[in-house]
C-alpha cells in the first residue's frame, strides 16, 4: 500500500469523492486529505467535513488538519486534532512567516502529539485575496523559514511541499541536507513534471563525498501528488512520474518503498 501525502479535499461530492477513492484503489494507494479555509481566495471542506468523509473510506483516505497560521493561534487546536483523530497537520498561506514567535507552540505540540506536519513552500498565484488581505505571500512561505522550526523541535517530521518549486529550488535542496527531520515531495505538476532526475540528483548530490552510494537524501522524498477530489486522476499520473525518476536515479528497492509509502507509514502508524 502506497501513502500519497498531499492530496487536496477540494469537495464533498460523493460522486467525486467515490471517483477518488476508485483513482487511489487503482493505484493501491493512500491518500492524505487535507482542507481548510483561506487557501488564498478559494476555501476547501472544512476540517469537521474532512474527518467524516475519511471515516466513510477508513481504508482509503486519512484526515489532515489544516491549520489556520493566522493572526492568532491555539497550540491546544492540535492537541484537539489529534484526540479528535487526524493523521498529521497541513499549512499554507501563514499571516507571518513561517517561523514567527507565535507559531512556535503550534510547531511544539505537534512535535509532542507525534503529528507530521506538510509545509507548502515556492510559489502561489496571484489572486483576489491579495489585494483583500494586502500580506506578504511567498516571502512567508519560502524554504528557509522551516530552519528555525527544524532546529528547535528535532523530533517534528516535516515534509517541504514542492521543494521550493522552481523559485527556490537550490534553498530548498540545502535545507533537506541540513536538517535530518526535514522531508520533501514533489508534489504538483510544476515539480514532477518539471524536475529532471539529473537536475534532483544534482541538488541532492552530498559536498563529501561526490558520490552517496546509500542514496541518503532520496530517502528523506515521500509521494504528494497534489490531486484534487475534482482531479483524482492527478493520483495516477503523479505516481508514473516517480516511478520515472525512481528508475532513472537507479534507486535501490528499499528506497523506492520508502519513497511510495514506507516512510510516511512509520509516522502515521507508529
Amino acid at each position: 500500500m502506497k501513502i500519497d501525502f498531499h492530496v487536496h479535499c477540494n469537495s464533498d461530492d460523493p460522486v467525486l469523492l467515490k471517483q477518488l477513492a476508485a483513482s487511489c484503489e487503482a493505484n493501491e494507494t493512500m491518500a492524505a486529505l487535507a482542507g481548510g479555509l483561506r487557501y488564498g481566495a478559494a476555501d476547501y471542506c472544512p476540517n469537521p467535513t474532512v474527518l467524516a468523509i475519511c471515516r466513510q473510506y477508513p481504508q482509503t483516505f486519512l484526515p489532515m488538519a489544516r491549520f489556520d497560521l493566522w493572526e492568532r493561534v491555539d497550540p491546544n487546536d492540535v492537541r484537539r486534532f489529534a484526540e479528535q483523530g487526524y493523521k498529521g497537520l497541513k499549512f499554507i498561506y501563514p499571516w507571518y512567516e513561517y517561523d514567527h514567535d507565535s507559531y512556535m507552540p503550534v510547531y511544539e505540540a505537534a512535535a509532542e502529539t507525534g503529528l507530521p506536519v506538510l509545509f507548502h513552500t515556492g510559489n502561489f498565484r496571484p489572486s483576489e485575496a491579495d489585494a483583500r488581505w494586502k500580506r506578504p505571500v511567498l516571502r512567508n512561505m519560502a524554504p528557509v523559514t522551516l530552519d528555525r522550526i527544524a532546529r528547535s523541535f528535532p523530533g517534528l517530521k516535516i515534509v517541504m511541499a514542492h521543494l521550493g518549486t522552481s523559485m527556490w529550488r537550490h534553498e530548498a535542496a540545502e535545507l533537506v541536507k541540513l536538517h535530518p527531520n526535514l522531508y520533501f515531495d514533489l508534489a504538483g505538476c510544476g515539480s514532477w513534471l518539471g524536475l529532471s532526475a539529473e537536475e534532483l540528483q544534482m541538488r541532492l548530490r552530498p559536498e563529501l563525498p561526490l558520490i552517496d552510494g546509500t542514496f541518503s537524501m532520496f530517502r528523506k522524498m515521500v509521494l504528494g501528488s497534489d490531486a484534487y477530489v475534482t482531479h483524482p486522476h492527478l493520483v495516477g499520473e503523479a505516481q508514473t512520474a516517480y516511478s520515472l525518476l525512481i528508475r532513472k536515479l537507479g534507486l535501490p528497492d528499499d528506497v523506492a518503498r520508502g519513497i511510495r509509502g514506507d516512510t510516511v507509514a512509520e509516522w502515521l502508524f507508529p
